[in-house]
């Protein structure tokens, strides 16, 4: 399931991820919601939302003027819980079996030029509790998730950093103990890193290095093993990006020139380009056939795009998006080449202004050394898996949303052996 979140405030834009994983950070199905992120979840969300405090965002509103205080200090308290109910009617291992997963995300963001006077400086520290059981192992059988909510069944500690911004907020550089899972199509828990960030007013550029080691997957230590090891490996991300407004026209700002009229300025459909190359060095990437690579590669690329746009300067219309990975070493990747493109629109129906329709097709092209390992005699090799998916949030408050959903599996775990499956649910949410 694509999770269409509570709130999304730029646009049409998609987070990067990688399109196929190794053997040694691959869980046992990768999450559609990993690898196209046309949709934030929560506690992606959580690190882009728009500066300001609104109370009607919230569930829990002003906390009777404390928050707005707390905020205004420098101290902003970010809370979310979602849940995906979903079923298999038809096809997969077994059809007409449904399970619920919770995903419950919370943490602290300290603006550090409010509290002390450090310019440019902010420190977040977040947690998730996530439950439930997964519907896609058990009943389904295919390689991608049907519910973007399943890894780390437990509490664990999301993520911790450090943020500097330099150079008028062009330049950003971070330490952290993070997570991997805007850049990796699986769970695993927090590393540390170090990232640095450029952003002109139409280009980008994004480079990190993370921990790797087989700790990473280590859900007793509910993200709490922040120790570095001798046979611990990295793994090196660079991003270019280009983000420009196609199509510019004059719009009305809110600005007045004193006279009584608003200066105007230009806008255009937004749009998100990039392209990315990953390399980890670490001794231990398990070969499907036996022994170890030493080290991964891979590249990505991604564009979305508006494309049709209700009025000048408004979010309401049409995006496309088309996202592919390549990492060429099926000896260790599940799926080496990947592709998914998709439709998204804001505000469809009339009066519904806020509500998000999203149509996503990925395909999957399954490495030779994964079918081989996985090979049951008597039956057909696994070859690709696509998914078809469609949904569309109803923003039923500032606050809260729910999303009914219909996912079509076709060639579940890629062999054919497995029927087709119809998964159908709704996934809900709640900012607090």
């Amino acid at each position: 399931m694509i999770c269409l979140g509570s709130k999304l405030d730029f646009g049409c834009a998609i987070g990067f991820v990688l399109a196929s994983i190794s053997g040694a950070l691959a869980q046992d199905t990768i999450p559609i919601s990993r690898t196209n992120r046309s949709i934030l979840q929560p506690e992606m969300e959580a690190q882009v939302q728009q500066p300001g405090f609104t109370p009607d965002d919230y569930m829990t509103g002003d906390w009777g003027g404390l928050r707005a205080r707390l905020f205004k200090a420098g101290v902003e308290v970010f809370a979310f819980e979602n849940s995906i109910y979903n079923g298999n009617v038809s096809g997969g291992i077994h059809p007409g079996h449904a399970t619920i997963v919770s995903d419950a995300f919370a943490g602290l963001k300290f603006d550090l030029e409010k509290l002390f006077g450090w310019k440019g400086g902010l420190f977040v520290i977040s947690g998730i509790d996530r439950a439930g059981e997964d519907l896609t192992r058990k009943y389904v059988g295919s390689i991608y998730s049907v519910q973007q909510m399943v890894g780390g069944q437990r509490p664990f500690l999301y993520q911790v950093y450090l943020q500097q911004k330099l150079a008028h907020n062009k330049v950003r550089l971070d330490i952290r103990n993070v997570l991997f899972d805007t850049r990796f199509s699986a769970y695993p828990f927090p590393v540390w890193a170090a990232a640095a960030f450029y952003e002109s007013t139409e280009f980008n550029v994004k480079l990190g290095l993370f921990q790797t080691s087989n700790r990473m997957f280590d859900n007793t230590k509910h993200g709490l093993d922040w120790s570095i090891r001798g046979e611990d490996g990295y793994t090196a991300i660079a991003q270019f990006g280009w983000t420009p407004q196609l199509f510019k026209q004059p719009v009305t700002s809110g600005a007045s020139d004193g006279k009584g009229t608003a200066a105007p300025v230009l806008k255009g459909m937004p749009g998100h380009y990039h392209i990315g190359v990953t390399f980890s060095q670490w001794d231990f990437y398990p070969r499907f056939l036996g022994g170890f690579e030493d080290h991964s590669y891979g590249f990505y690329v991604h564009a979305d795009q508006m494309v049709y746009q209700e009025a000048p300067g408004s979010d309401q219309g049409l995006c496309v998006f088309v996202a592919s990975g390549y990492y060429p070493q099926s000896e260790i990747s599940i799926v080496p080449f990947q592709v998914n493109v998709g439709l998204h629109y804001k505000g469809l129906f009339p009066g519904r202004d806020d509500d998000r329709t999203i149509l996503h097709f990925i395909y999957g092209d399954l490495s030779d050394d994964y079918a081989r390992s996985v090979h049951v005699p008597g039956r057909h090799f696994a070859d690709s898996e696509k998914v078809l998916e469609v949904g569309h949030r109803f923003q039923v408050t500032k606050w809260s949303y729910i999303q009914p959903d219909l996912q079509y599996v076709i060639d579940p775990g890629g062999t054919g052996d497995i029927p087709d499956a119809v998964v159908i649910g709704a996934q809900m949410g709640v900012t607090f």
